[in-house]
């Protein structure tokens, strides 16, 4: 007879929108400094729900010409701060633009 074991885990701690993507955990220190002649932006973005949302606005942003780093401070059904690093100055209609595209949208100040 066959002698197999069965070992129970726990499910993944969920957070607010019901998927496991949103569970704070603890932040890896920044490596992506601005750099000299870089341009650093922050856009406001809503509909951003999970991880997997962040991942396609992140995407999205990142097939742009000229830039080199997108970092989204996720905040589940609220406003998202999207942080953009380019080797140019990005106009904010064509971030917009990329972000509706995505799906989302982008809060114009």
């Amino acid at each position: 007879m066959c002698s197999t074991s069965v070992t129970t885990r726990p499910l993944t701690e969920t957070g607010p929108s019901g998927c496991a993507c949103c569970v704070p955990r603890d932040e890896a220190p920044a490596t992506n400094q601005v750099r000299e002649g870089e341009v650093p932006a922050d856009f406001s973005v809503t509909g951003l729900t999970c991880g997997s949302c962040a991942s396609r606005v992140t995407d999205t942003l990142g097939e742009l010409d000229g830039v080199r780093d997108v970092r989204i401070a996720l905040v589940p059904g609220g406003v998202s701060t999207v942080s953009v690093i380019s080797t140019q100055a990005i106009p904010s209609t064509v971030i917009a633009t990329a972000v509706e595209q995505a799906g989302y949208q982008l809060l114009m100040s």
